[in-house]
C-alpha cells in the first residue's frame, strides 16, 4: 500500500493492557463510584490511581451524560472505582432486563497512562506491542 506524503496510514488494532471492564453499577454522587464485574484482585491490579478511563453506556443503561467522558481513577477498592466525575445530576444508571447488545464498560483512555509508578511499580495501561497508542 502505498501512502502519500501528510496523509494518514492505517493502523492496525492492538490488544490494549488492561483490558475492558463491564460496568454494573454508577452512583450519583460526587465522586462517581463505578462498580465493575470482575474479582476484586483484578480491578485492584489492573486499573490503578491516576489512569484516564473513557466510559462506554450504551443508550439503555441511562446516563447517557456519562456515556463518552474520561474522568481520571480516584480510588479503586474491591472492585468499586472512584472515578473524577460529578454524577449528581445525572440520569440514573440502571441494567436493563434481558439480553443487551453490548454491556456498559470502561477502558483505558490516552497515552498519559504510559507511565512506570515508582511507588506501585505498575504500569497502568500500554499496548501489547506498543504500537498505534
Amino acid at each position: 500500500m502505498t501512502v502519500a506524503n501528510n496523509s494518514n496510514a492505517y493502523l492496525p488494532g492492538v490488544i490494549q493492557i488492561p483490558s475492558t471492564l463491564e460496568i454494573t453499577a454508577i452512583t450519583r454522587a460526587y465522586p462517581a463510584v463505578a462498580t465493575v464485574s470482575v474479582d476484586a484482585f483484578t480491578a485492584s491490579n489492573t486499573y490503578i490511581i491516576g489512569q484516564s478511563v473513557r466510559l462506554n453506556i450504551p443508550y439503555g443503561f441511562g446516563m447517557q451524560q456519562a456515556a463518552g467522558l474520561q474522568p481520571q481513577i480516584l480510588a479503586n477498592i474491591s472492585g468499586n472505582i472512584t472515578l473524577d466525575m460529578d454524577s449528581r445530576y445525572f440520569d440514573p444508571f440502571v441494567v436493563p432486563s434481558g439480553n443487551v447488545s453490548q454491556p456498559a464498560s470502561m477502558s483505558p483512555a490516552g497515552s498519559r497512562n504510559l507511565q512506570f509508578n515508582n511507588t506501585t511499580d505498575q504500569v497502568g495501561f500500554q499496548s501489547l506491542n506498543n504500537v498505534g497508542n
